[in-house]
């Protein structure tokens, strides 16, 4: 049986971009375990497609570093750019430094930031009071 905590991400479609297969198999395993239900990508390539074949999404997280010269902080601001997915909250995970990665991810449109690696304690957490329009800037706990 799951407690309160435990199901703060139920039912809720998270839309994850990781292209670390160890980061993404944590994540994962964070979000289902609180009975979220992940989408992913890892490749990097087509984001902005692949989130807007599977919506409704309740949540992005993005990280910052992708291959491919694909960067975060550009897909952000096509998420923000586009009608169809401007609404959707979007957290950075990254363990980029937090003082110089977190002034620019609020520039470029991100609700939040969690470094890496993450609490898998308070992650749930985080990401529900993002959904519920906090902005969260989490520097390592």
């Amino acid at each position: 049986m799951l407690n309160q905590n435990q199901a703060v991400l139920e039912n809720k479609r998270i839309f994850l971009v990781e292209d670390d297969v160890l980061n993404l198999a944590v994540i994962n395993r964070v979000l289902t375990h609180h009975r979220a239900w992940v989408f992913q990508n890892y490749n990097s390539i087509g984001i902005v497609i692949h989130v807007i074949q599977n919506l409704p999404i309740d949540l992005i997280i993005l990280d910052i570093m992708l291959r491919r010269g694909i960067n975060g902080f550009d897909v952000v601001k096509e998420f923000k750019n586009n009608p169809q997915t401007s609404h959707i909250p979007i957290v950075a995970v990254s363990s980029l430094d937090p003082e110089l990665a977190i002034p620019q991810a609020k520039e470029a449109g991100f609700d939040g930031f969690i470094s890496k690696p993450i609490n898998s304690v308070t992650f749930a957490n985080d990401l529900a009071a993002i959904m519920a329009g906090e902005h969260r800037w989490v520097v390592g706990r």
